[in-house]
């Protein structure tokens, strides 16, 4: 069984969790940090969840009216197999996203071993056939890549308005020229002068290949800056 991989916006969304252990309050842990609102239903809870005061926790046994209102997911994660198979099964009779911890057969989307670098988000799965496998890949990443992979990231977004003003393909080979591992380097030795050098470089190459004020682009991926009077669809024309 494939998956396909996402990233979802969960800010602002019910998510429901089933379950009150260490791992339900992995979990939720994660959901919050995603911005979710999040129920946690469980006859028990682990101590960690005592300072979650900003999660709805109903000290009980699953019910079947937990689902209503619908949940944008749920997310089950206790050691009693039948009731991993309800849910699952309620879930999708409901149309409701559900995740039951060690069950791929019996998700409707996985969560993958995630490593995050700031604004930078390595997400690694085997598609449920070795989570074992993705936690060795995982911990490569961690081992391989740290900080300065989100400072990168985050001074190139500092120049993302003024690079969707270079025509595409001079974007991408400027892009090709940041992006590099010896920029990394740099950025893991010498962080604020990477981020001050790395600016500049930008800002001059851009300056050079931006298009000249009062024009656009004939469409949003047009590859190249069009030259001369517009003459058909596709060229360059002066705005107003």
């Amino acid at each position: 069984m494939g998956f396909y991989p996402a990233f979802l916006n969960l800010s602002g969304k019910h998510c429901l969790v089933v379950g009150g252990g260490d791992l339900a309050l992995h979990k939720t842990l994660d959901l919050r940090a995603a911005g979710a609102r999040v129920t946690v239903v469980s006859p028990r809870f682990a101590a960690g969840f005592g300072p979650l005061s900003d999660v709805v926790r109903r000290a009980r046994r699953f019910r079947a009216d937990d689902l209503d209102p619908a949940p944008w997911l749920v997310v089950a994660a206790t050691n009693d197999e039948v009731l991993h198979a309800r849910i699952a099964r309620l879930c999708r009779t409901k149309k409701i996203w559900a995740n039951v911890v060690d069950r791929p057969a019996l998700c409707d989307f996985i969560v993958p071993s995630v490593v995050r670098r700031g604004p930078v988000t390595f997400a690694v799965s085997t598609g449920g056939l070795s989570p074992a496998v993705a936690k060795f890949l995982g911990a490569d990443l961690r081992r391989r890549y740290g900080p300065e992979v989100g400072r990168l990231a985050a001074v190139l977004k500092g120049v993302r308005a003024e690079l969707l003003r270079v025509p595409i393909r001079a974007r991408r080979r400027l892009l090709d020229e940041l992006v590099t591992k010896p920029w990394l380097a740099r950025f893991r030795s010498d962080p604020r002068g990477a981020a001050a050098e790395l600016r500049s470089l930008a800002d001059r190459k851009i300056k050079s290949l931006t298009l000249p004020s009062g024009q656009r682009l004939c469409r949003p991926r047009c590859p190249e800056l069009c030259e001369g009077p517009p003459k058909r669809r596709g060229k360059i024309t002066s705005e107003g």
